[in-house]
């Protein structure tokens, strides 16, 4: 027990240090994918506590949180000019394919599920990192705002 409070509170320290780092320093599609991430990870909890069924591997509820957190990255991956929401999204499909995998299969080990599914939030969480590193300290408005559209503007 002890050490899934350790592991959770891990978690919860990437989470909410990335999602800070994203708020504090990146642009609106580091803020977007920050505040889907907050959302989706709490939003989860809430599912889980309220519904404990849900922790198994064929949750429907969880899946659409899921479903959801992907189409917005995708979303993000082409109305934006960043490079990280198509990692996120590549890592959410993981993610996708991991529950569902684990519905086709209820003889899977829920520790193995969940450490699997644990890992694509941390490697989603990076890519936001990550991102928001690679914005720089000081960029222009068009940059910081990230619209395809504006950027593509600014370039006539």
């Amino acid at each position: 027990m002890t050490t899934n409070l350790i592991l959770a509170g891990l978690y919860n320290a990437v989470l909410v240090g990335t999602c800070v780092y994203a708020f504090v320093r990146g642009g609106r599609p580091e803020r977007i994918g920050a505040a889907v991430c907050l959302l989706a990870s709490y939003g989860t909890v809430v599912i889980r506590i309220i519904w404990p069924s849900q922790w198994l591997p064929a949750s429907a509820l969880v899946l659409a949180v899921d479903v959801a957190v992907l189409a917005i990255f995708f979303w993000l991956a082409t109305s934006t000019i960043r490079f990280w929401p198509i990692w996120a999204s590549g890592f959410m499909l993981g993610n996708v394919a991991v529950t569902i995998a684990g519905a086709m299969f209820p003889q899977v080990h829920l520790f193995s599920f969940h450490t699997g599914l644990g890992a694509y939030a941390y490697l989603v969480l990076g890519a936001i990192g990550l991102g928001t590193y690679r914005l720089g300290s000081r960029p222009d408005p068009i940059v910081r705002n990230g619209s395809r559209r504006l950027w593509l503007q600014g370039q006539r």
